[in-house]
């Protein structure tokens, strides 16, 4: 199975460039894309891939209390060709900013995680997407479970798991807790 990746940081006036791309690497199976942008004024059939069935998760909250409407940014979409058997993971819906798919695969259940971490989620948000994290790693039936996206922690190392920062940092904190 064959995954792209990209942040977008709006994709609205981007999508003809991803069907470009999807002309070109005909073999790619998923497209997992963050920071949509999007929000529940645009419809689906503004963003619709022919031969690709989408999942989507626009921002549904405001970052802080500072104003009465849902902060802009954020949210993350899955896009996967028609012939792959995929279903919602309704449970992953409480993160932010993020969803998760369950894909039926001759080698057993693989689910995809598409993730976007703001870098203005409160404790609460964070944790949460941390518990969903977990959650859906520790499944089960689920044959690999697949985590891709941005997690906006710039000190982070991931080769080495370390953190370059004082230990009291968001990405301190984060990277203990997971």
């Amino acid at each position: 199975m064959n995954i792209f990746y990209t942040n977008a940081n709006g994709l609205f006036n981007k999508i003809d460039e991803l069907k470009c791309i999807l002309s070109v690497y005909k073999s790619i199976h998923v497209i997992c894309i963050t920071e949509t942008h999007f929000n529940s004024d645009i419809l689906d059939a503004e963003i619709f891939i022919e031969g690709f069935s989408m999942f989507r998760k626009d921002r549904d909250f405001k970052i802080d209390n500072s104003t009465s409407n849902i902060s802009g940014g954020g949210g993350s979409i899955i896009y996967i060709k028609n012939s792959c058997n995929a279903s919602l993971v309704s449970s992953f819906l409480k993160a932010p900013d993020s969803l998760a798919i369950n894909v039926n695969t001759s080698g057993g259940l693989i689910s995809i995680c598409c993730i976007y971490r703001s870098t203005s989620l409160n404790l609460k948000q964070n944790n949460m997407l941390l518990s969903c994290i977990k959650n859906i790693s520790s499944e089960k039936n689920v044959f690999e479970t697949i985590i891709i996206g941005d997690f906006n922690l710039p000190n982070v190392s991931w080769e080495t798991g370390s953190v370059n920062s004082g230990i009291s940092s968001k990405n301190q904190v984060l990277m203990i807790q997971q």
